[in-house]
């Protein structure tokens, strides 16, 4: 029998059920996008950085005044730990629940879906990505609060996607409107400056998010947060963009120039790949 190549689930009192009926109309994450969630990379039955998935959704729950109770965290831990699940993305959305607009959050609905994905092989990370820097700043205005928050208010992200990919680039670079540089599209950017005692690995000050993967890469290696502008992109040793699927993935190009040495960022990545066991072969 053909497995389903997407499921999904509910949290139903304290337990991760089935979802046989969908989310309902009256859900304010469905009416009005007001929900956060994690993307989390499953290989072979085992689910990657759950802690950390886990506490950076309490984290954003929290920081919005919505309880994220312990039977919840347990409920969900309990499931990832105990489902041996294909490969693949496992999602977790936290939504507002029923309720009128702008009124206070206190039960939040939890759903899961599973999907198929693929996960970099070794051609990948030597094929490398192509970015472009986007034209379009991140303005407060234009792009909506919450720039880098994984929320459902993620068309800004989205239209930064489609707009590197419509000029002919994997991801794209976004700036704010100052000149620096926030993130990729979809994911944290890492960016090796060149320095006397070797490459030295810095991410943005200004618009790094609360990547799991950033997170196991700053347990891993020494990265600094700084202030970056176009200039010190162009100056840049190396490139790559993290991300849950992505793991760390080395940057090829920027702006169609070839990068001067990719190796440090390859080196990076080989190494959360296969403590991970997300290698493939070519």
């Amino acid at each position: 029998m053909r497995r389903a190549a997407f499921r999904t689930w509910r949290l139903e009192g304290s337990s991760v059920v089935p979802c046989r009926s969908g989310v309902a109309l009256s859900d304010r994450g469905f009416r009005y996008g007001e929900h956060f969630f994690e993307s989390l990379a499953v290989c072979e039955g085992s689910v990657l950085l759950l802690g950390e998935h886990l506490a950076n959704l309490s984290e954003s729950a929290s920081a919005s005044g919505w309880p994220f109770p312990k039977t919840l965290r347990m409920a969900l831990r309990s499931f990832c730990t105990t489902h041996r699940l294909p490969d693949g993305m496992l999602r977790i959305y936290l939504t507002a629940g029923a309720g009128t607009p702008g009124a206070p959050v206190s039960k939040p609905e939890c759903y899961l879906t599973w999907e198929k994905a693929q996960f970099p092989s070794e051609a990948d990370l030597s094929k490398g990505m192509s970015l472009v820097v986007l034209k379009q700043p991140v303005n407060q205005d234009v792009w909506g609060i919450g720039w880098g928050l994984k929320s459902g208010n993620y068309l800004p992200h989205l239209k930064a996607l489609r707009a590197a990919r419509a000029a002919g680039a994997d991801e794209g670079i976004v700036l704010d409107d100052k000149g620096c540089v926030v993130s990729c599209a979809m994911g944290n950017l890492l960016v090796w400056l060149p320095s006397r005692g070797g490459p030295l690995l810095c991410t943005p000050s200004r618009g790094a998010r609360s990547g799991a993967v950033l997170g196991w890469v700053r347990q891993h290696t020494a990265v600094s947060d700084r202030l970056l502008r176009l200039s010190d992109l162009r100056r840049a040793v190396a490139l790559a963009v993290s991300n849950s699927r992505l793991g760390v993935m080395p940057v090829a190009s920027l702006d169609g120039k070839a990068l001067a040495d990719t190796s440090p960022a390859r080196s990076l990545a080989s190494a959360y790949l296969r403590s991970h066991g997300l290698l493939r072969g070519a």
